[in-house]
């Protein structure tokens, strides 16, 4: 199944933590300097992480996911 998640380009990524502070369901964490995201299954596929990026390291993706279908969007 595919799931619309957030994805962080690395590169871009500058670790200020704005996409942490806007994921209400605490999906992502600044780890290593980089923003990861730790817990796709809780992600609701709102794409509040997106705007705040200042490096517009985040865009939206389906990607390949398993867990709780009630949660986000699927196909």
């Amino acid at each position: 199944m595919l799931k619309w998640l957030p994805v962080v380009e690395p590169s871009l990524c500058d670790g200020c933590g704005a996409c942490v502070e806007a994921c209400s369901p605490q999906c992502l964490e600044v780890v290593g300097g980089v923003a990861v995201l730790m817990a796709p299954d809780l992600c609701g596929s709102e794409e509040h992480c997106i705007e705040p990026c200042p490096t517009t390291a985040i865009r939206m993706e389906w990607v390949k996911a398993k867990g709780n279908m009630q949660v986000g969007r699927w196909l």
